[in-house]
């Protein structure tokens, strides 16, 4: 049986991905890490909500009661980040025990202390939301706009990171070099919510 699963899917990811609603990336890769700490999952739509989410009024009737308007600065989506939404209060008030820091991508010198703070993620067994600009991670840089990932493997010998993309047109197991990754961060900026965002269960 392990052969049969290792031809299909990679025996050491340590997540399953899930799928996300239109602009729901965040969500969904929360939820992905609720479902690893045995956390019951709720509703994308919810969770986002709680997060600011927003949508373009054409894709309103996918949403059972969406919050409609105007894209924010990294697109439309949710809203995070240590200026803007706190997830922590969105987690409190639907009862999810987790709590969220952030690491932007202004805290890295250099693509050497990523590499380090990566290390770092996988040693600890860390759960790591990545967020970046999709036009730069994508090769198309007409797509600017965010996106997040979960950060599932690291292969420092090759210098490559293999995410979950909750995208519903994108492999689940993506594999990009750190270069491209870090890049894509930069692009993004802090500002924008560039950089990592750590999910920890309280206990």
């Amino acid at each position: 049986m392990g052969n049969i699963i290792n031809d299909i899917i990679p025996l050491d990811s340590r997540y399953v991905p899930l799928v996300q609603q239109k602009y729901c990336c965040v969500p969904a890769c929360i939820s992905m890490i609720m479902l690893r700490k045995g956390i019951p999952l709720l509703p994308q739509e919810l969770i986002g909500y709680e997060l600011g989410l927003v949508v373009p009024d054409k894709v309103a009737n996918k949403f059972w009661n969406p919050r409609v308007g105007e894209p924010y600065s990294s697109g439309y989506g949710t809203n995070v980040g240590e200026d803007k939404i706190n997830p922590n209060t969105a987690f409190a008030k639907l009862n999810i025990p987790l709590k969220m820091n952030f690491k932007y991508i202004d805290e890295f010198d250099d693509e050497e202390k990523f590499l380090e703070y990566l290390k770092a993620v996988m040693e600890k067994d860390k759960d790591v939301l990545a967020c970046f600009d999709w036009g730069t991670f994508s090769g198309n840089k007409e797509k600017k706009w965010g996106h997040v990932c979960l950060v599932d493997m690291v292969d420092f010998n090759k210098k490559e990171i293999r995410l979950i993309d909750p995208g519903y047109t994108e492999p689940k197991w993506e594999i990009v070099s750190i270069e491209v990754l870090y890049e894509a961060m930069k692009t993004h900026t802090a500002e924008n919510g560039g950089g990592f965002w750590e999910v920890r269960k309280e206990e």
